[in-house]
């Protein structure tokens, strides 16, 4: 699952940063100098794009804590065991899932247009993921008993549910936001990590 993890930080998380420079001493003599003034005052943002930012960034954290807390499922003698675990894992991501795609499903049409396009591939992708996830553990669940057959069936659709989760994910890195939504992100809760503003671009 590590590599599921790096996608979806680097899908979802914004990406950039500002450019500091550093202090270089130099020779001369030192003159008296008028401390500067600024007038510049924070740019102006829609509340519609702040609302937007702050449910685009609240889905990103649900996908990133799901892929973080999921397991991969693993092997036991006791049948009763197997389905158990298997249930666990799949009903637990298919319901991240299922929240994830009501807050991005409501994200499209988005303030831009322009990244309108990997919005839906992203819903698109997460929606067969969650339809292979699903028909995995409803697999199990209708298994009686639960045979080798069945579960490395269960398996292997498991594995193709995750896969379609990462593609998807990997989209949301073709996605360069507007200056007007980034500006917006720095105004919201689930966009800012310790309460400083994301950086600028999902780049």
């Amino acid at each position: 699952m590590r590599n599921g993890i790096a996608l979806v930080a680097a899908g979802l998380a914004l990406t950039g940063g500002v450019l500091a420079g550093c202090a270089v001493p130099t020779r001369g003599t030192p003159v008296a100098i008028e401390p500067l003034t600024t007038t510049s005052a924070p740019p102006e943002v829609d509340p519609d794009d702040v609302r937007w930012m702050e449910r685009f960034c609240g889905s990103g954290r649900l996908l990133i804590t799901a892929a973080e807390t999921t397991q991969q499922p693993t092997t036991s003698n006791d049948p009763a065991v197997l389905r158990k675990q298997f249930l666990d894992i799949t009903d637990r991501f298919v319901g991240v899932l299922d929240a994830a795609l009501s807050d991005l499903n409501a994200l499209v049409p988005s303030p831009a247009p322009e990244i309108d396009p990997n919005l839906r591939k992203l819903v698109d992708g997460m929606t067969e993921a969650r339809t292979s996830l699903a028909a995995a553990g409803n697999a199990v669940r209708a298994a009686d008993p639960l045979t080798p057959e069945v579960y490395r069936g269960a398996i292997d659709e498991f594995g193709a549910g995750m896969r379609g989760f990462e593609t998807a994910v990997s989209a949301v890195n073709n996605i360069d936001l507007p200056e007007h939504l980034v500006d917006a992100a720095g105004q919201t809760r689930n966009c800012t990590t310790d309460g400083k503003p994301a950086p600028s671009t999902t780049r």
